[in-house]
């Protein structure tokens, strides 16, 4: 923050607004971290989608195996 050299980024073929370098890396900083997190919790809704499939499963085969209980025991 005491660097007072002012800079103006090209991000995309854009130029931002002109601030100091470090507002500017504090604020990439920032900004990355950010999208770190999110791309972490990609691998963690994949996970709870597959944990909801493998639950609905498992209450398809626990009804199945009830019912063939209930045949083999005659009712």
């Amino acid at each position: 923050m005491d660097n007072p050299e002012s800079i103006t980024p090209r991000f995309a073929g854009y130029d931002l607004f002109p601030g100091s370098v470090g507002f500017w890396l504090i604020g990439f900083l920032l900004i990355g971290a950010l999208l770190g997190f999110l791309a972490s919790l990609l691998p963690y809704w994949t996970e709870r989608r597959r944990v909801k499939a493998l639950e609905r499963q498992l209450l398809r085969t626990e009804r199945e195996l009830n019912t063939v209980r209930r045949q083999v025991a005659g009712e």
